[in-house]
């Protein structure tokens, strides 16, 4: 199994910040106290949904950079306004691989969260974004 340092959301790929990658699995659950005892009453929704929280780095990649050789080949405006898009996607699955590769098994992910940061290097000749990203897997709704 391979790790990249892209991953793709609706057919564009973006670079993603090092150590901020992280892959949650949920389990819906309700904790009561009964005689000092906290118990965990878990309502099965399934094999646990999967909850991805990353901060992509928006920039105009060089040639020979690892992101540009894993894809990440679109300009900082082309990046911003494809993740911009994609955001505004309501209730509308979005294609996605993972940094391993790996499609969502349940069908589809949703942006549940999306943060626009400008960090002090950025500047209007070279400009950055740091992105914060979740984005939530679950079936197509019904409707």
């Amino acid at each position: 199994m391979s790790m990249n340092s892209v991953v793709t959301i609706d057919g564009h790929k973006y670079a993603v910040s090092a150590n901020t990658y992280i892959r949650k699995w949920q389990r819906q659950f309700t904790p009561t106290l009964s005689a000092n005892i906290v118990e965990l009453n878990f309502i099965d929704r399934g094999p646990g949904i999967k909850v991805y929280s990353f901060t992509l780095l928006l920039k105009q990649w060089k040639v020979g950079d690892l992101p540009y050789t894993q894809g990440c080949t679109e300009t900082f405006e082309q990046q911003r306004a494809n993740l911009d898009a994609s955001f505004l996607k309501v209730a509308t699955p979005l294609q996605f691989l993972d940094a391993f590769g790996e499609a969502p098994t349940l069908g589809g992910v949703y942006f549940t969260a999306y943060n626009q940061i400008i960090p002090s290097y950025g500047t209007s000749r070279d400009p950055y974004i740091n992105a914060e990203i979740e984005i939530t897997e679950a079936k197509k709704a019904i409707g």
